[in-house]
């Protein structure tokens, strides 16, 4: 083969080309077929060479490459000790974060060889040569306990993580390349040990404290004792922030504790990948998450509102795109809800569906069941399956990472209707004339009503979590936001039933009218937000852009919702309550937005009617649908209204409020500069909405709005491609 002669070949340049023999052999094999020997796998054959390829090149190690020749029995100094801890706490906070152990705690050598410093199997050393500075038992005692608690707590979130409620090497690594976590180890034979450890360190002085707080960190709590636990842990928390380890030197010992490069020793078929170490600031904020997870899952065990987890499971996830909370903790609320027995510790499944009607009409269901022969009886054994087999995965499911938690809401759009179409069924089944009176026909008839909110509210947050992922091009933006302000709006007119209408059942002082009352002024709020945005999008792009491209936009949408096209639907006897987009309906308000567009110095009412195709539309300005939406979210701010949400999560819900209203009050004044020249968009020549979400300068005060910024943009031509 023709070489560079100056280039050296390592074992020589004595090569022959035998292209000819593999092609010829390749004749006889079938496509997509390989030859291989025993003992070498696909995978070896992929990692014998490497190409360059991130996923799979495991990297060359460098003949100049010398690392320092580790000895786990090096003495060291108490501030060394410290910044191996937080070291390694670095890196167990970036396991969590979904990375291979093999790069992350792994690369703590004293996980390899916890043997080699155990004091009870050292054979005798001259102690008394050693520096008293640096005494052997900060390594056999200390630094032994806090590798054996580390690696126990890794077993624990391991062993939760593996249940399956979450995906492998999608939310997290599993692959432990046959390296021991202690697995058959005792939880409190670790925090034996690790008391041991403590107990040594309060006989001596320099460096105790901040060691003292860096060792308790690795105990797991036991739900008993949730909160001494949490509150001890971040106690050690806030002594870490305050104290943190002093700067070694380049030459410490330390250093050769950790090797990033250890993958390439272990039974892994993972590329080496070096993993950048978080600084002590941000590994303490993982730590506090996963504190504020703890706590979370302390108050969701004594939380028996199926309502309350469904609203929790949204806000978590609100606040935290698009990582949400660590997998650990989000596989834990799963496994709490349910643990594939039981709900929430001790209730039967069939607990799940009077608990649907209870809180969201605020009637017991045992006043349905018993016109048909009451609760588990053969006519309502299919209802109450499907109530079950719906509200375990949609709670479940909102504890799932963003992407996934939304094909989880898509399902359960189609599976709610299902329950809708079966109680619609059974209520126009009755017999009217066996002693029911009007009242009670009534009542009856409200509890299918009474999943529609649920089925509303997962349509919602399937369309504005788009914005969360980034998934919409710039035209399908004033789409998505005219669509779920359509279904606000009819989520409006059934909570309006249920709470004043002449079939209204939701009790008086009930808890599930204090939330529906909450959802109403909330979701007006949403609703003129959305609406502005669509109304200032539109405005914003050049005339007839949305007509010119409305074939290829048109099959994009269809793609994008293909949800509300399923043709399961048709076997369904009853319609649902919202379903396909009605694109007429959209074009011919994009049509009324351009006719202001072009007529708004002839008219400054409020409200501008248009008339047509005989239809008549009142659209406000993007000004007055935000000055709408603030109002009303500073009459919940200012009363402190959170629903039935309290503590953490009333807060946590103020947030949100609070972050809408900042939103409107950021974008009206640009929404006005640039509406003002709406009827001329050359004009326009900057765009000042970002919704980069990835981007690390973004300051996004809302899950679904845009945030504010300059920079220079232009119209963009729609592609034929996008997610989905």
């Amino acid at each position: 083969m023709d070489m560079d002669a100056d280039y050296t070949v390592p074992g020589g340049s004595s090569f022959r080309d035998v292209t000819s023999v593999f092609t010829l052999a390749s004749q006889e094999m079938d496509p997509g077929s390989i030859v291989a020997i025993d003992a070498f796998s696909l995978s070896d054959a992929m990692t014998a060479t490497e190409i360059g390829e991130p996923r799979l090149d495991t990297g060359i190690q460098l003949e100049n490459t010398e690392r320092p020749q580790f000895d786990p029995l090096t003495p060291l100094l108490p501030e060394e000790i410290c910044w191996i801890i937080d070291r390694s706490m670095a890196y167990e906070t970036e396991w969590h974060a979904s990375n291979p152990l093999a790069h992350t705690v792994f690369t703590l050598l004293y996980v390899h060889c916890l043997n080699d410093v155990d004091p009870d199997v050292l054979p005798f050393l001259p102690m008394i040569d050693l520096d008293s500075s640096r005494p052997l038992e900060l390594i056999t005692v200390i630094l032994r306990a806090y590798t054996s608690g580390l690696l126990k707590s890794c077993s624990i979130a391991w062993n939760e993580l593996s249940k399956g409620s979450l995906l492998d090497t999608e939310d997290w690594h599993s692959d432990k390349s046959d390296v021991s976590l202690l697995e058959g180890w005792p939880v409190k034979a670790a925090i034996a040990r690790l008391d041991t450890a403590l107990a040594w360190l309060s006989t001596t002085t320099k460096g105790s404290a901040t060691i003292m707080a860096r060792c308790p960190q690795n105990q797991s709590p036991v739900p008993s004792d949730y909160t001494p636990l949490l509150q001890s842990a971040r106690h050690s928390l806030s002594v870490i922030r305050a104290h943190p380890c002093e700067s070694i030197s380049s030459s410490s010992p330390a250093h050769a504790a950790f090797d990033p490069y250890i993958a390439r020793q272990l039974n892994t078929f993972l590329p080496v990948r070096v993993i950048d170490v978080p600084s002590l600031e941000q590994t303490c904020d993982a730590y506090e998450r996963l504190l504020n997870g703890w706590e979370d899952l302390a108050k969701l065990s004594k939380t028996y509102q199926i309502s309350t987890w469904n609203q929790v499971g949204f806000h978590q996830s609100w606040f935290n795109a698009p990582a949400a909370q660590p997998a650990y903790i989000r596989s834990c609320a799963q496994t709490l809800f349910y643990d594939g027995i039981q709900i929430i510790h001790n209730q039967a499944q069939s607990w799940l569906v009077d608990r649907l009607f209870e809180e969201t009409i605020g009637v017991s269901y045992h006043v349905f069941a018993q016109h048909w022969g009451g609760q588990g009886s053969a006519a309502l054994l299919d209802l109450e399956r499907k109530i079950i087999h719906t509200i375990i995965p949609h709670i479940r499911g909102l504890w799932n990472n963003p992407a996934r938690r939304r094909r989880f809401l898509v399902k359960s759009i189609f599976d709610w209707h299902i329950i809708y179409d079966t109680l619609c069924a059974l209520v126009e089944g009755l017999d009217v004339s066996d002693n029911i009176d009007p009242v009670t026909f009534r009542t009856l008839n409200q509890f299918s009503k009474a999943v529609v909110p649920w089925r509303l509210a997962s349509i919602t947050e399937v369309i504005l979590s788009g914005f969360q992922l980034e998934l919409y091009h710039p035209l399908e933006r004033p789409f998505a936001y005219w669509f779920a302000a359509q279904v606000t709006d009819v989520h409006l007119n059934y909570l309006d039933v249920l709470l004043n209408g002449m079939a209204g059942v939701v009790p008086q002082e009930s808890p599930s009218r204090k939330e529906m009352q909450f959802q109403q002024h909330f979701l007006v709020a949403l609703q003129a937000m959305s609406m502005a945005m669509f109304v200032s999008l539109i405005r914003g792009l050049p005339p007839n852009t949305i007509f010119d491209q409305w074939e290829q936009l048109r099959a994009n949408l269809h793609r994008r919702y293909k949800w509300s096209f399923k043709t399961a639907y048709d076997m369904c006897d009853f319609e649902p309550v919202v379903l396909e987009p009605d694109f007429t309906q959209f074009l011919r308000e994009v049509h009324v937005i351009q006719d202001l567009g072009r007529e708004r110095g002839q008219s400054q009412d409020n409200a501008r009617n248009i008339k047509v195709n005989d239809q008549r539309y009142s659209l406000r300005s993007p000004s007055e649908y935000f000055e709408l939406a603030q109002r009303l979210l500073q009459t919940l701010i200012s009363t402190n209204n959170t629903g039935t949400l309290n503590g953490n999560w009333g807060h946590d819900r103020m947030k949100l409020l609070r972050g809408m209203s900042e939103a409107c009050q950021e974008l009206r004044p640009y929404l006005d500069e640039s509406s003002s020249d709406a009827g001329d968009t050359s004009q326009i020549s900057v765009t000042k909405l970002d919704w980069t979400r990835s981007s690390p300068n973004s300051a996004f005060k809302t899950p679904w709005f845009p945030s504010v910024r300059l920079h220079e943009g232009g119209t963009t031509a729609l592609s034929s491609g996008g997610n989905s």
